[in-house]
């Protein structure tokens, strides 16, 4: 019991270090924000019911967002309780787009999850790369990103460092009824298989259907598979009700 209680409480300090350092970058990355670019924030809140191998369960979500032409900081958090599983996603972007090829950014991701449901007890990830635009049209954009990636996964108090090249594919489309969101993100490992290969496709998608004016219902689903391994893949499927509110924040 209290090797349990040590644990648990080792758990809890671990996000609470985590969720101070996001949003610790998240304000010091403001300081060296430009100030000549209109600024636009917005926050999103979402909750409702999440299914997974016939088992259902709630699911959480946080989102705050700054934009302007040339930057964007993004900081979410994405959690879910489903059966004595849990999956928790706290991830923190920022990206810079180039001024001279304005199609071109670069960028940096830092982020921790957590899929029992996967096998994952916890992973501290980071990422750094360039993206580039394919297609930025009126209504949406597809955009993809290539990456040098880097974790450190805690398997019962055994830490290993692993490295990748990541690259990534994504979809935001608007129409005048729904919007779509597509997120693949593929990570293949490049350092030594100490216990098993971390090699992975991460997926996201998303249909966004406007009830009012800021008021949303969210249909999607994420998977995370390993292939060529005995370990285990994971998806589900959630429908959210959604709130998204502009702030009048000037920083």
């Amino acid at each position: 019991m209290a090797v349990n209680h040590f644990k648990k409480r080792n758990a809890i300090l671990k996000y609470i270090s985590l969720c101070a350092l996001l949003l610790s970058l998240f304000c010091s990355q403001l300081v060296f924000a430009d100030s000549t670019d209109a600024v636009t924030w917005k926050h999103y809140v979402r909750g409702g019911w999440v299914e997974a191998k016939m088992k259902n369960g709630s699911l959480g979500y946080y989102r705050l967002n700054r934009r302007t032409s040339q930057t964007f900081r993004d900081l979410r958090l994405f959690a879910y309780e489903l059966d004595r599983n849990s999956f928790v996603y706290l991830r923190y972007k920022s990206s810079v787009r180039f001024r001279t090829l304005p199609m071109l950014y670069n960028f940096t991701t830092l982020s921790f999850r957590r899929n029992t449901r996967a096998g994952v007890l916890l992973r501290y990830h980071y990422n750094q790369g360039v993206g580039v635009f394919l297609l930025d049209y009126k209504t949406g954009h597809i955009n993809s990103e290539l990456a040098q990636a880097f974790d450190m996964s805690d398997y019962l108090n055994d830490t290993r460092k692993t490295s990748y090249v990541k690259g990534g594919l994504y979809w935001d489309n608007d129409t005048r009824w729904f919007s779509t969101k597509l997120e693949v993100e593929y990570f293949y490992q490049i350092s030594e298989v100490v216990e098993a290969n971390q090699t992975r496709t991460q997926l996201m998608a998303e249909v966004i259907v406007p009830v009012k004016r800021r008021l949303s219902i969210i249909l999607g689903y994420e998977m995370e598979v390993y292939p060529g391994t005995d370990r285990q893949d994971a998806d589900s499927r959630y429908l959210l009700l959604g709130w998204k509110q502009p702030l009048a924040w000037k920083l």
